[in-house]
């Protein structure tokens, strides 16, 4: 069995019709439960998402099938039908064992989408600022900025790994790397005609590591 005494609904998805909603149950999302095989009397659902204590009554379809609505918080949740006062799985619905190994049927319920938002400009309801837009100004930038040189490189950049020599004393060891120069990618200058290789510093706690790639250059 799953759990102790099971209340009967009082309202879809456990929740109480005069009691404030929780912050959980405002993000909850409507999703549908649906038996359509054989029942006689009456169908329930019953799930993780109520804390296996209340049954939720389907009601029947035309068609003989029984559904009904429930607002479920996101997340993975198990669950089962209740027909005709017999426990059972939908085995055309996804089906998981729980961890005393009953098998039931389990629902991943994402969360529901935001609604997008009007465009302030299109949105009726905001109100013009005090002061009318065409009061502000932005003269429009000059063409002669689009011509001009980037600026220049600092020059502590210069001074990454990758084109700084061994330390002699400390034969193969590098010095400490500058920390503008970390999560930047350097070309080596000093390599033979046709190869070419790209460094990287990058820092873990009180460690560097180094990274370089050696490629043949395109010819």
């Amino acid at each position: 069995s799953l759990g102790g005494g099971i209340a009967s609904n009082a309202a879809p998805g456990g929740m109480g019709g005069g009691e404030a909603q929780s912050p959980e149950l405002k993000c909850a999302v409507p999703i549908a439960f649906r038996w359509h095989h054989n029942a006689q009397r009456e169908v329930y659902v019953v799930g993780s998402f109520s804390n296996w204590q209340t049954k939720i009554r389907l009601t029947r379809e035309d068609d003989g099938a029984f559904s009904t609505v429930v607002q479920i918080v996101p997340g993975i949740h198990q669950y089962k039908f209740i027909v005709d006062g017999e426990w059972r799985c939908a085995q055309d619905q996804p089906r998981c064992l729980d961890s005393v190994g009953n098998e039931n049927n389990c629902i991943e319920v994402e969360e529901a989408e935001a609604p997008e938002e009007a465009p302030i400009d299109q949105d009726p309801t905001r109100d013009e600022p005090p002061s009318p837009r065409n009061s502000y100004s932005c003269p429009p930038v000059d063409p002669d900025e689009y011509i001009k040189d980037p600026p220049a490189m600092p020059p502590h950049l210069q001074f990454a790994l990758l084109n700084h020599p061994p330390v002699p004393s400390q034969g193969t060891l590098l010095p400490m790397p500058h920390h503008s120069t970390l999560n930047h990618s350097y070309l080596c200058r000093q390599l033979p005609e046709g190869l070419s290789a790209v460094g990287v510093t990058t820092r873990y706690r009180s460690k560097f590591v180094t990274t370089v790639y050696y490629s043949v250059a395109a010819s």
